[in-house]
């Protein structure tokens, strides 16, 4: 189900303003407090029961003040695990492909490094998404870009999924419409 980004009701706007004052909130972190900030998320996450026991990791490619994956990933593949990174769509449709290294990463739509587009990789229940947010709620509420890639990849997952989130960022209770779909796991530095 596609969702309208431009949308006139009191909770659209509330979720635009509250993505502006998370956008300035993240520009105005020191790059120390991101730096620990990403290694303790990374911790807890690789420490995870279902990232352990996952047969396939989905997740994104971190650009710009977004909790860092790119260390993680690289610790995934040394292991030897699968790897699915997201490919966006022109119809706000998301698609995962195998991964497997930086090298074969090219610029996709909105500028975020994308895999290429080979076979197509699903996740199913012994999977894990990892999901990116500007900030997130203790109900699994998550606030994006406003696109609802992930709102409507994740409507038709069974996988165990979990959003990256400083705790400086994290809300009591996000405005959330009936197409937000919360994930299984906030977790935080």
């Amino acid at each position: 189900m596609k969702r309208s980004i431009r949308s006139s009701s009191p909770l659209c706007e509330q979720k635009r303003v509250l993505r502006r004052e998370k956008e300035r909130q993240t520009a105005s972190l020191s790059p120390e407090y991101i730096k620990e900030s990403d290694s303790l998320i990374a911790e807890k996450l690789l420490n995870l029961r279902e990232l352990k026991n996952a047969e396939t990791v989905f997740l994104y490619y971190s650009v710009g003040r977004e909790v860092s994956t790119a260390s993680l990933i690289e610790k995934l593949l040394d292991e030897g695990r699968s790897v699915a990174l997201p490919v966006s769509g022109n119809d706000g449709a998301m698609s995962f492909y195998p991964f497997s290294g930086k090298a074969e990463l090219c610029p996709g739509k909105f500028g975020i490094p994308e895999p290429p587009v080979t076979r197509e990789v699903r996740p199913g229940a012994k999977d894990i998404i990892i999901v990116p947010a500007l900030c997130c709620d203790r109900y699994g509420n998550r606030l994006g870009h406003g696109a609802g890639y992930y709102d409507r990849y994740l409507a038709q997952s069974e996988a165990f999924s979990v959003c990256l989130c400083r705790k400086t960022l994290l809300e009591e209770k996000l405005p959330a419409e009936d197409t937000d779909i919360a994930v299984s796991l906030v977790l935080s530095d």
